[in-house]
């Protein structure tokens, strides 16, 4: 009987120390999980460049939200940081030199005078603020992208590039940075959204190889009888920041009311147009764009 009690306790001691060990088994596997977790997991995350839409970021407010369709709010411009243009901007040049391409509204249109046009309001901030730039303006009325397309391009029905007004000629400037404002006009001759963003892609691959800084301007809002048209320029505006993002100056929706026609409080008597208030819009536009603050040497206003 004592031999049965002996061999009884021998084996539970058995199975005890069986279980025990099984116990320290499964920490270890827990504890090589969890260390594999950490290496797997919690390691740090590859940094991806920070790409952002060129629009001014939304000023904090107690009030209640505004509908995009409704909001007429002033854009704030940025502030000066009060030094002067990097001097490596000159790039040959005796003054740091900015290009712009474009049409009827980089030229002026629609502003009651010169000194409202957007462009013009750029030009007398940078030298309030003692950005010593030259900006040359080389739009034209009724231009599209096909017309700033370098020398040389030749597309079947499709207007050959102004040598006078083209890539090809703003590069010759020896420009820092090179703005393009082509709102609405290759949507208005129908010409398709493939051809229009592969001639973005040309011009961009250009500019890129000359190591010189751009902004293109996204569409504008324009009172097109046809819906379709003015849903194209939502589609295209909208394909355009998802290719180029930290290259776009996205002004659409401020401009538009929901059909995409202009807001009343920015628009010129053509429909086409921005007035005064819609230049100021764009003008703000591209000062709050991060690129052309990091140029320029501008930071935003704090809420």
């Amino acid at each position: 009987m004592l031999t049965v009690r002996t061999k009884h306790l021998t084996l539970r001691r058995n199975m005890k120390n069986t279980f025990n060990a099984s116990k320290l088994s499964f920490l270890f596997l827990l504890l090589t999980l969890f260390g594999c977790k950490e290496t797997l997991f919690d390691s740090p995350a590859p940094q991806v460049p920070n790409t952002e839409v060129a629009s001014p970021a939304p000023v904090t407010s107690t009030s209640p939200a505004i509908p995009w369709w409704e909001d007429t709010s002033e854009v704030v411009l940025p502030i000066s940081d009060k030094k002067p243009i990097d001097p490596s901007y000159r790039r040959g040049n005796e003054t740091p030199t900015i290009v712009i391409l474009g049409s009827s509204s980089a030229k002026g249109k629609g502003a009651s005078t010169s000194s409202k046009a957007w462009v013009e309001l750029m030009k007398s901030k940078l030298k309030k603020d003692n950005k010593i730039v030259r900006v040359v303006n080389l739009s034209e009325g009724g231009y599209t992208t096909y017309h700033i397309m370098p020398d040389g391009n030749k597309v079947a029905n499709r207007p050959a590039p102004d040598k006078a007004r083209n890539i090809t000629k703003a590069l010759s400037y020896k420009p820092f940075l090179i703005i393009i404002n082509l709102p609405t006009n290759d949507v208005e001759k129908k010409y398709t959204d493939k051809e229009i963003l592969n001639n973005y892609a040309k011009l961009r691959t250009l500019v890129v190889k000359e190591n010189v800084n751009y902004l293109v301007t996204g569409t504008q809002p324009r009172n097109f009888t046809e819906k379709s048209q003015r849903t194209r320029l939502l589609e295209l505006n909208e394909q355009m920041v998802s290719l180029d993002p930290a290259h776009i100056v996205d002004v659409l929706k401020k401009l538009s009311i929901q059909s995409f026609k202009i807001k009343k409080t920015y628009a010129f008597t053509d429909g086409i147009h921005p007035n005064d208030k819609g230049h100021a819009v764009i003008n703000g536009y591209v000062f709050n764009a991060p690129l052309f603050k990091q140029l320029m040497g501008y930071t935003a206003v704090n809420p």
